[in-house]
């Protein structure tokens, strides 16, 4: 008969050996850190939070070697520290992280920025893109191209202005005004 305490013994390592802790004394980058007691350990894909030096993290030795499991606790940011309040979600050796789920929300009171030095790409296959903001604000360097079946406005006041040239066409064109129509220009020509 097999004695599953003796298997259990001879299969795992005591827990002390495998289940640790220890502080982050440097990141090396590559997910490589220098802990305070001069080990190396990896972070483990599984740990999204990025530890940083200070931290108090959860290790787990294996064959493969130590791994930091868990950020368990947070070193206390210094006030002049550029990455003050700041924490980095990641997932060693990953590309591309993709969350997938029925539904997705971000909410902030401060602030949200989202910066890519590529191409970013917003899409709603069959659903409508809503933005609701007091101020909206549009910067393009080079060209902003507009592709609909309908583009409807309504605004209180409408300025538009270009500095070389304005062109307005359609196949028929209706320009009305409630009170009072101005064309103001050094020529104009009509017809």
């Amino acid at each position: 008969m097999i004695n599953i305490a003796e298997v259990r013994a001879t299969a795992l390592p005591p827990a002390q050996e495998v289940w640790g802790e220890s502080q982050v004394s440097q990141a090396l980058g590559r997910a490589q850190y220098r802990l305070s007691d001069g080990r190396l350990a990896t972070q483990a894909a599984s740990t999204l939070l990025t530890p940083r030096t200070g931290d108090t993290v959860a290790l787990f030795h294996s064959a493969s070697g130590l791994f930091i499991t868990h950020v368990l606790l947070r070193a206390p940011d210094l006030p002049d520290a550029a990455n003050a309040g700041h924490a980095d979600l990641a997932v060693p050796g990953a590309q591309v992280l993709a969350i997938k789920q029925a539904g997705f929300e971000v909410s902030c009171t401060q602030k949200i920025a989202l910066r890519c030095m590529g191409d970013v790409e917003l899409t709603s296959v069959a659903g409508a893109v809503s933005v609701n903001a007091k101020h909206f604000l549009s910067t393009v360097s080079e060209t902003m191209v507009q592709t609909a079946q309908h583009l409807v406005t309504q605004v209180e006041h409408c300025m538009v202005q270009a500095s070389a040239m304005l062109r307005l066409h359609g196949r028929q064109a209706l320009l009305t005004a409630q009170d009072d129509l101005k064309i103001d220009a050094e020529r104009v020509s009509l017809g």
